[in-house]
């Protein structure tokens, strides 16, 4: 190479390395420009600024990754699919299976990362198809990811051993048939995908429970609970899912019906058309709602309150209601979500003493508590213990994704199920949700609605 073209190249690599610096620096002043509009905001300006820096954070991650994978996926199509042929049958030779495969990667790359954008566009009763596609890939964007990450880790470190400890066959296989490897990370990515759609777009599934009360009067009768936790309205759940859900919850005929929070991802005015069949719910006993942390995260809470209120559904922002049913004394209570203080809307935030305050100790008390966490601080807390016998909570999705089960673990009291903490004889009924945030992708029988019978205690 001549000094001149040497120079050429230097020259073009120091204005492509100054641009990625200024890039850089445009990128961190914008996400500490709003950092700062968050602690100084609140309300609904707030959660939108939220909303914004969340996004462009996620965005700004997934340019890395999808640099990685781009140059992972794009080594295996290279070594696996045959390049132009210059003789042979002239359509063959215009036709380059290199180039459409990595069109479609591309097109598939674009869409995971304009999928957040959806949450603002094309909004109304019913999920946009182009908005359920690049919802369903960015699922499928993070099980490739986590796929090439597993095999790499396998290649890379077979390969430190293979080179410095003692050669092995292990990675001479792991070498020859690394492109295979990686297209089975992106086979498995859309098989989970696929999965996943299945589940969201069948039925969801009724679960019954029976838990045994304490307090309920031998001359008194049973009361069930319908818990519907996580309902996600938003730009990939709509009319007709709701619809359904709301159908199958008044055919089983609840005494009671409690919306453990997460009801929306967004304003009234785009999904009220979606959240109209709520009002159709039907219980003798009411039917009680109280927050989760989407409501501060992705709308106007105050404005899903009126919209409720409507429907003549109870709300209970840190409040509780007593009723009689079935000749049982009942109070249910509500508290706000763990993250209304972080959110910073006036009036709102967890207060666990006003939500059971007036809940006495001789009736039958359950308290509507969106986090697992919620439910941990009560029962960490002898005066609050001695209120409440059931507590009712969401938030967790069972981790909504196989590669997600282990986080919800980790960063939740209590994950899916019923549980029972013998020294407040206190039971806890978390739900794994009846619908999904976000894409449209869960495990499999991951969409539920909780059906509890209550009983005396034989």
């Amino acid at each position: 190479m001549s000094c001149s073209c040497w120079s050429r190249c230097k020259q073009s690599i120091s204005e492509m390395n100054l641009k990625i610096k200024i890039a850089i620096a445009i990128l961190a002043f914008i996400h500490i420009s709003l950092a700062i509009a968050r602690k100084s905001t609140d309300g609904v300006a707030h959660h939108r600024l939220v909303r914004l820096h969340t996004m462009l954070i996620t965005s700004t991650v997934m340019l890395t990754s999808s640099y990685y994978m781009w140059k992972r996926i794009n080594f295996s199509i290279k070594s696996l699919l045959p390049s132009p042929n210059p003789v042979g049958n002239r359509r063959l030779r215009l036709l380059c299976l290199q180039d459409v495969a990595q069109a479609l990667l591309l097109l598939f790359l674009f869409l995971s990362h304009i999928a957040l954008f959806f949450y603002y566009i094309l909004l109304g009763p019913e999920p946009n198809v182009i908005a359920i596609t690049a919802l369903s890939f960015i699922a499928c964007y993070a099980h490739i990811l986590i796929f090439l990450l597993i095999a790499d880790i396998l290649y890379y470190s077979t390969r430190i051993i293979h080179n410095r400890v003692s050669a092995n066959s292990v990675h001479t296989y792991l070498h020859e048939n690394r492109s295979f490897h990686i297209m089975l990370a992106v086979i498995l990515g859309f098989m989970f995908m696929f999965g996943g759609l299945y589940t969201t777009h069948t039925d969801p599934i009724v679960r019954e429970a029976s838990i045994p009360m304490n307090k309920f009067q031998t001359s008194g009768g049973n009361v069930s609970i319908a818990l519907l936790s996580d309902i996600h309205i938003g730009p990939s759940v709509g009319r007709t899912r709701i619809a359904r859900i709301v159908e199958m919850t008044n055919a089983l005929k609840p005494d009671i019906i409690a919306i453990a929070g997460d009801l929306a991802d967004g304003l009234v005015r785009d999904f009220h058309g979606a959240a109209e069949p709520l009002c159709n719910l039907k219980a003798p006993g009411g039917v009680y709602f109280a927050t989760g942390n989407h409501e501060y995260m992705h709308g106007n809470v105050t404005e899903w309150f009126w919209f409720l209120e409507n429907c003549n559904i109870t709300i209970l922002h840190n409040q509780n209601k007593h009723i009689t049913i079935n000749g049982q004394q009942m109070c249910m209570a509500g508290a706000d979500d763990i993250y209304a203080v972080r959110a910073h809307v006036p009036g709102h935030g967890m207060d666990l003493n006003k939500a059971l305050s007036t809940c006495e100790s001789d009736s039958t008390n359950v308290l509507l508590a969106h986090q697992p966490n919620a439910a941990k601080v009560v029962l960490n807390d002898s005066n609050l213990s001695k209120k409440v016998n059931l507590i009712l909570s969401g938030h967790t999705h069972g981790g909504q994704m196989y590669p997600f089960v282990p986080i919800v673990h980790i960063a939740n009291a209590f994950v899916r199920g019923q549980y029972y903490d013998k020294k407040t004889d206190t039971y806890v009924y978390v739900s794994a949700g009846v619908n999904y945030f976000g894409p449209p992708i869960k495990i499999f029988g991951g969409c539920e609605i909780i059906f509890i019978t209550m009983n005396s205690n034989p």
